[in-house]
């Protein structure tokens, strides 16, 4: 159905495929413009290259929180979020730029193994992990959980994915429907990389192109039985795979997405890294305007 497949992240369940479709192609044609690659964005911008929008968060009704402290998530997926929440934490102790943000989330991590016992109840490690990762900088600058149930719910959305099968199977066929043999790639954002890795799997034709960026894709939390299909390994008909990471993004579970790969994989390049903007690390619309990022795709189309 389209040239171009977008797939889309954790966020609000409020914002729709189309907005984000929209703003992914806006900072798409800014960034082309900026690198003077105007031919390329004035199609784009004109339409003359058919984008869609892989949407799936509609899948996520049932585990939308009902005010600031009630978050519906079952015990499965409240336990896969904590895991979620910890592995993130860890991210930062080990590849955060800045010694401050290290510090903060190694004492965070070591204050709450002291803490979360069988005492505290079923629901309280998410919680805690939630409290945690506000106050950590580079999340806290994010508003990545500015409030309980945001922080929660954002965990909750990959823990889902990861625990009910009806979110997983709708989430794939959200990225199969767009992709069909005129597409020449796939961009993915976040908890995005994950169902594109799934679902790209399950392709029968050539893909030219995947570009994935503010991966999660490593995280053990998600390799840990959960990933399929392991181990990790590029999908059998795609040409060309190209990864981009911010250091200070706490979603991205390694810089080196490659050495997770098999040696004779010959799909998937070395890690592209990138600044973002202090404030937002992890948006997607902060990567899309990286050159390393929107480059790959500029020279297909």
């Amino acid at each position: 159905m389209a040239e171009l497949v977008m797939v889309h992240g954790i966020g609000p369940a409020e914002q729709t495929g189309e907005q984000l479709r929209e703003e992914w192609t806006r900072t798409l044609v800014r960034t082309l413009r900026k690198e003077s690659r105007e031919e390329v964005a004035d199609r784009l911008d004109a339409g003359a290259v058919s984008v869609g929008m892989a949407y799936y968060r509609h899948l996520y009704a049932p585990y939308v929180p009902r005010d600031d402290f009630e978050v519906r998530l079952p015990a499965q997926i409240e336990a896969t979020g904590t895991e979620v929440g910890l592995d993130i934490a860890d991210n930062i102790v080990r590849h955060a730029s800045k010694p401050r943000d290290v510090d903060e989330a190694a004492y965070a991590l070591e204050e709450l193994n002291a803490e979360v016992g069988p005492e505290q109840g079923p629901l309280a490690p998410l919680r805690m992990t939630v409290a945690l990762l506000s106050r950590l900088g580079p999340v806290a600058r994010s508003g990545f959980a500015a409030v309980a149930s945001t922080g929660a719910f954002h965990l909750g959305q990959v823990a889902a994915y990861l625990e009910d099968e009806r979110v997983r199977e709708g989430a794939i066929e959200a990225v199969l429907s767009q992709v069909t043999p005129d597409t020449k790639a796939v961009l993915a954002h976040s908890l995005g990389t994950v169902v594109a890795y799934e679902a790209l799997h399950r392709l029968d034709g050539p893909l030219p192109l995947l570009v994935t960026f503010g991966s999660p894709l490593g995280l053990r939390s998600i390799l840990k039985g959960r990933l399929r299909p392991q181990p990790l390994r590029s999908p059998a008909h795609l040409k060309r795979w190209v990864n981009v990471a911010d250091g200070d993004d706490f979603i991205v579970a390694t810089l080196r997405l490659r050495k997770l790969f098999p040696e004779d994989d010959a799909v998937l390049e070395r890690t592209r890294t990138v600044k973002n903007r202090n404030f937002d690390p992890h948006g997607a619309t902060e990567y899309l305007s990286r050159w390393e990022t929107v480059e790959p795709l500029a020279d297909l189309l």
